[in-house]
């Protein structure tokens, strides 16, 4: 069964503006007819008897009282406090009722009080028109309401006329007759002027509503698909994670050199895989918000040596030429790890698109500021599609009609959002079959401001020779960490579960140095809880790497405020190395 169609809805909401609006504007109605009934008394009071002057105002006073009991009933109430329901029907009754009995009232007046002579008459005749006035404003938005106001004023008036007979009343009696006829015609102007805004007024919340509908939708369906793709890729993970492991293990054996270069392939393949997943990871750290940029002093030089070593054998291996321009000396204020990431998006991009020529990277101090600048020589970005290449799995073939390289078309996506993040901004120049340039600008800084990372001397600690336990509920990636942690020299307590790392635990001499667990371990148990009842268990806070697949915003943001230095799946043997490094060497600087 359909609903009632819209149109309906808004007269039904029109209506009861009107009614709204007739009642709010009764206080001034009641104090304007107030004022002008004390006037008319007072010119009055010479021409007419006693009698009259006390019938008129005795009525005059009774219906102003109950006005005012009715006025201050209906306030005390809060009955019409809101517009969006129609008025009762005893409601509009009793306004009619009032506004009959003022214009009786009125109407009366030209039995009673009408004078002899023409100048108290041009005084009675004013004193109509500012009634009418008074009805005109108040009233005006309601037909019926200002035609029961002032019928009632206006009957008596050709019968008075017909009585006194008095040709030279005639200019008067033909104002009598034109002045309400030109009231009744704003009157219809102004109503149907406040029905047409009351109309637009109420489509246009129609529209805010259907908009904000459409964000809602738009937000839930950017949650679900968030949330899909972390579902989506965990599984993935897995065997991607237990891969690298297994391709760095081989590595490390002596291999011919046919099987060599088949593991560097593999390991190349592997490398694209991760870089998608990372792709992943940051659009779901961006999701759930926990991504805060830490700014401080950094060297522009030590990012781009890192940059131009990660990508020159993709270039070389593309016959595509490299080239990174910056001054050694120039520092600038960010944060380190979003500014690479930026970076390295925008330069993977440049590479991927471009078939011929060069991918430059240039950096120039301009004042205050030092701009960075990938520019390649691809096949460019028609200015239709140029705001299409920022958003998420947009993908934009060279001819700009369809997909474009492998991937998930994340990179500038995340690119822009971080940049967004820092306050720097990205700007985009391209020219079609001219190639493209990314942009973006940074505070510089001394470079004398330069926070190095090692200080005191610190060295990174050694796994070599630790007693590491590794829990994971997946058998392949236990035998692979397993294996891997073994070649690089460490003791390796390996547990399949929850309950079986706590019998390792009550089973051990000595307490574990290194903690490696993955987070999903079973219902209601993970690697977290599982962390902390080890280092309760030990009474120490023993260093931990958290390892795991789960991508989606929520988990997100807890594994944000874990304490704990977390990977995700599919993880590189050397990031799994470098944050076992660094988990043992916070806990050394702390006990230092």
């Amino acid at each position: 069964m359909q609903g009632p169609p819209r149109s309906s809805k808004h007269e039904h909401l029109v209506e009861a503006q009107r009614y709204h609006y007739a009642w709010r504007s009764f206080p001034l109605f009641i104090a304007a007819f107030s004022a002008g009934a004390v006037l008319e008394l007072a010119s009055a009071w010479q021409p007419s008897t006693a009698l009259q002057v006390s019938v008129w105002s005795g009525f005059a006073l009774l219906w102003l009282g109950w006005a005012v009991w009715i006025q201050r009933s209906r306030v005390k109430k809060r009955l019409l406090a809101e517009a969006e329901t129609m008025p009762e029907l005893g409601q509009e009754r009793q306004l009619q009722a009032l506004l009959l009995a003022v214009g009786s009232l009125v109407g009366l007046g030209w039995i009673s009080l009408f004078p002899a002579s023409e100048r108290h008459a041009v005084g009675f005749v004013l004193f109509h028109t500012g009634y009418l006035v008074i009805c005109l404003l108040c009233l005006g938005s309601l037909k019926r309401l200002f035609l029961v106001a002032t019928v009632p004023a206006l009957l008596p008036i050709p019968a008075v006329l017909l009585i006194y007979r008095d040709l030279s009343g005639l200019p008067l009696q033909a104002a009598m007759i034109l002045i309400p006829a030109v009231m009744l015609g704003f009157q219809r102007r102004l109503e149907t002027m406040i029905s047409e805004l009351l109309q637009l007024r109420f489509s246009h919340l129609d529209l805010l509503d259907d908009l904000q509908a459409q964000r809602d939708a738009a937000h839930q369906a950017n949650l679900a698909k968030s949330s899909f793709l972390a579902t989506a890729s965990h599984d993935l993970r897995q065997p991607m994670h237990s891969l690298n492991l297994y391709l760095a293990s081989t590595a490390a054996y002596p291999l011919s050199d046919d099987l060599r270069d088949m593991v560097k392939r593999m390991q190349q393949c592997a490398g694209y895989m991760n870089e998608m997943f990372d792709s992943l990871l940051d659009i779901a750290r961006l999701d759930a918000q926990v991504i805060a940029p830490r700014i401080e002093a950094i060297s522009l030089q030590s990012i781009l040596l890192r940059l131009q070593s990660e990508f020159q054998t993709l270039a070389d291996a593309r016959a595509i030429e490299l080239r990174f321009s910056a001054d050694p000396n120039l520092a600038v204020l960010c944060d380190a790890s979003m500014l690479e990431r930026i970076l390295r998006n925008l330069i993977s991009n440049a590479l991927k698109y471009t078939k011929i020529g060069s991918v430059q990277v240039l950096a120039k101090q301009r004042g205050k500021r030092v701009r960075i600048a990938v520019i390649d020589s691809g096949p460019g970005i028609p200015k239709a599609l140029r705001r299409r290449v920022f958003e998420e799995f947009a993908r934009v073939r060279e001819d700009g009609l369809a997909e474009g390289p492998r991937g998930f078309g994340l990179g500038l996506a995340i690119a822009r959002r971080l940049a967004e993040i820092l306050g720097i901004g990205l700007r985009l120049r391209s020219s079609v079959f001219r190639g493209s340039s990314f942009c973006i600008e940074l505070p510089t800084t001394p470079f004398a401001q330069l926070k190095l990372t090692m200080q005191n001397g610190q060295l990174p600690a050694s796994i070599a020779g630790q007693l590491v336990l590794v829990v994971d509920d997946d058998l392949e990636v236990l035998t692979a960490m397993t294996l891997m942690l073994t070649l690089h020299g460490c003791r390796v307590l390996a547990a399949g579960g929850f309950q079986e790392a706590l019998q390792q635990c009550e089973r051990m001499q000595d307490k574990p140095s290194l903690l490696v667990c993955d987070y999903a371990l079973g219902l209601e148990k993970d690697g977290l809880k599982l962390i902390e009842h080890i280092r309760d268990e030990f009474n120490h806070a023993i260093p931990a790497v958290l390892v795991t697949g789960d991508t989606s915003p929520d988990h997100v943001a807890l594994f944000a405020r874990a304490g704990v230095e977390v990977l995700h799946k599919p993880v590189h043997p050397d990031t799994m190395i470098e944050a076992m490094r660094r988990a043992l060497q916070q806990i050394q600087v702390e006990l230092a």
